[in-house]
């Protein structure tokens, strides 16, 4: 490739990203979408990077310095606040993309605009449409299907996938050395990048990823409505923690549908044939959607919890 990305995977998008700065074919709106940690933001921001150095991605010269500390003039970040993108935020943005730009080009970098309401994708609509000057908006989103569709079709996109165990696990150790729990970390991770790195980094991390599989497993295993509520209740109360659990048991459930089609006699399906655990997995998105459209989080999640009796 031209440049050093420093990006575990996704070389096909990243030669096509050369190909169009290197024919002058920059759209002046990109979003990036696919699962969480899959390494989308950090794409965004060595593309910035990219577009705005005069240098050949040069990571010297002071465009280079400004954005890597992330206090450039003309590189602005919004994002969410693990909830929402506030439409205050949205409106500041947009003051900002109207005032006059230091350099050569104007970047907006906008993480997880799902996060954005309705009202403030709206907003934003009109300055996507008509941006100002030489503005370029570098857009991210794990679920595409809360963006507008009037936004969507006004960029240019990009899907970044999975990548492979055995790429993975090579930039791993590359940059970390061997590490005694690789495999695990990689069962984990489902092809994340970002997910990856930090179970290899912290140990508070893996720890509290194998807590919640062993509670998965155990609510899956057995009829205890009890636990499951007090396990709800604390839920409830982390909006972190919930985000943690709807990505822990989403990664279990699909483990688990590819153990049962490679073994016959896997132990679980006494209690849930495939059928079920295809109807336990639809019902679990349905209430991941629900809640993102603010449902009661609570309610949502006993009525899930009730369908793992048996």
């Amino acid at each position: 490739m031209l440049y050093k990305w420093d990006i575990i995977g996704h070389a096909k998008q990243l030669e096509q990203l050369e190909k169009e700065v290197s024919e002058d074919n920059i759209s002046h709106a990109y979003l990036f979408s696919g699962p969480k940690d899959i390494g989308k933001f950090r794409v965004v921001k060595v593309f910035a990077n990219i577009l705005q150095c005069s240098n050949n991605f040069c990571r010297a010269c002071t465009d280079c310095k400004l954005i890597q500390k992330g206090n450039h003039p003309d590189v602005v970040t919004i994002q969410d606040n693990d909830e929402t993108i506030k439409i205050d935020d949205v409106r500041d943005l947009i003051h900002k993309t109207n005032l006059t730009s230091f350099g050569k080009r104007r970047i907006i970098l906008i993480k997880n605009i799902e996060r954005m309401p309705i009202e403030a994708q709206n907003s934003f609509l009109k300055t996507l449409e008509e941006p100002p000057g030489d503005t370029i908006f570098l857009i991210t989103a794990t679920r595409t299907n809360q963006v507008l569709p009037t936004i969507k079709s006004r960029v240019r996109r990009y899907y970044l996938s999975g990548v492979g165990d055995a790429e993975l696990r090579k930039a791993l150790e590359d940059k970390f050395g061997e590490h005694q729990n690789m495999d695990e970390i990689l069962q984990m991770a489902q092809g994340r990048p970002g997910l990856a790195i930090n179970l290899i980094s912290s140990s508070t991390e893996l720890s509290q990823q194998r807590n919640l599989y062993n509670q998965i497993e155990f609510f899956l295993k057995k009829n205890d409505l009890a636990q499951k509520f007090m396990f709800i209740e604390e839920l409830d109360k982390e909006p972190e923690k919930l985000e943690m659990f709807f990505d822990a048991f989403s990664r279990y459930m699909r483990k688990l549908v590819y153990d049962y089609m490679m073994n016959e006699d896997h132990p679980m399906k006494s209690r849930y044939s495939l059928n079920d655990i295809t109807d336990l997995f639809e019902s679990f998105e349905k209430t991941r959607y629900l809640i993102d459209r603010n449902i009661n989080k609570k309610l949502a999640l006993e009525n899930f919890f009730l369908k793992t009796e048996r």
